[in-house]
């Protein structure tokens, strides 16, 4: 058996194993990856293995991962303490120029130690006082207000802390929102909506869904009107002109998608109707769409129903999912729109992962 050296990566590993096999002509090279490593204090449940010990001691990987704890200073701490060896060197300085002047004569050195007692006011030993008796006080506080309940300032070093923050990181959205997301804010390419003009989305939603039927005629008309324009005497066709679509279509269509591109099921319990979904993320958009009349009425594996602000029923076949993961970072669903027979992909995701599929204009 050969393996990798020593290494303090966890989640890479490399070996090969060797075996004799009942042909002695024959031998068995099987190659070991991190999926055939136990680490230490690992317990197996049940069955037998078959195991080798190669990493002990110092090699493991948990000991080489190990650093030194550090002493937690807060930034303050740090500067009064350097703060405070300049002066004491200064002093000393001072001291040894004040006996370099009287020309070092007699007991110069009973002098110098003279004047350093006598300029030791020079570093304030009253300021660290002063400062850790404030960091008690402002702990206390914190504690105590009435703003922020349950905040316990564990030590006194947090309002010096805390004073100099220029960046906050979380680890997700859920741990600020408590998974239970509002909507704020829809931001289209030359206007915005907040939460405020929710009246005036629906009114614009209802009105495109009076005049169309179902999402993207626009394009659909517009792009056989190109395709007959561009299409020369013998047939041939050339490249069709480039199209800016009306802002309020484009926003009857987004809220659409809200209400398509997702994996929500309704599901009625005691009289009460509420969504079901993998992710908070999915019902926080279903319910954006509710609120401005496009509601998701019905939904199986092969077909989903939603009414639109109009009163009209819009019934769409579900051809595919692509569900989201951690690598692609986005969901997307090909549906038919079964009164037109019109097929359209939503896509959704994040914002680096959304940008290299966004075009300027639909036809290039």
């Amino acid at each position: 058996m050969t393996y990798q050296p020593p290494s303090e990566n966890i989640y890479h590993f490399e070996g090969i194993f060797y075996a004799n096999t009942y042909s002695s002509d024959v031998k068995l090279n099987e190659p070991l990856f991190l999926d055939h490593t136990l680490w230490a204090n690992t317990s197996i449940t049940s069955g037998k293995i078959l195991g080798v010990v190669i990493y002990t001691g110092k090699d493991t990987r948990i000991v080489m991962n190990s650093r030194e704890p550090r002493s937690k200073m807060g930034k303050l701490d740090i500067e009064l303490n350097m703060i405070t060896k300049l002066l004491f060197v200064f002093m000393l300085l001072l001291a040894g120029v004040i006996v370099a002047f009287h020309g070092f004569s007699g007991k110069w050195h009973l002098q110098y130690f003279r004047y350093i007692l006598l300029m030791a006011s020079i570093i304030p030993i009253s300021l660290r006082v002063n400062l850790d008796f404030a960091k008690t006080i402002f702990s206390y506080k914190i504690n105590h207000d009435k703003s922020i309940p349950g905040t316990v300032a564990r030590n006194s070093n947090i309002p010096e802390e805390l004073g100099r923050i220029s960046f906050l990181l979380t680890d997700k959205t859920g741990t600020l929102t408590k998974n239970d997301m509002h909507f704020k804010k829809l931001i289209l390419e030359h206007t915005q909506y907040d939460e405020e003009n929710v009246s005036m989305i629906a009114r614009i939603v209802r009105a495109q869904c009076e005049k169309t039927n179902g999402p993207l005629q626009d394009i659909e008309e517009k792009f056989k009107e190109n395709v007959q324009s561009t299409t020369g005497l013998i047939g041939l066709q050339q490249k069709p002109r480039k199209m800016r679509r009306d802002k309020e279509n484009v926003l009857r269509d987004l809220i659409t998608a809200f209400a398509v591109c997702h994996n929500v099921t309704p599901v009625v319990e005691d009289g009460k109707r509420s969504f079901h979904a993998s992710s908070p993320d999915e019902i926080a958009l279903v319910n954006i769409a509710q609120d401005v009349r496009m509601k998701l009425i019905s939904r199986t594996n092969e077909r989903m129903e939603i009414e639109n602000p109009a009163g009209q029923r819009e019934t769409y076949d579900i051809l595919a999912i692509f569900p989201f993961s951690s690598e692609t970072k986005r969901m997307g669903i090909l549906v038919r729109h079964q009164s037109t027979e019109r097929i359209i992909f939503f896509l959704k995701g994040a914002d680096t992962a959304i940008q290299s599929k966004v075009k300027q204009n639909l036809f290039n």
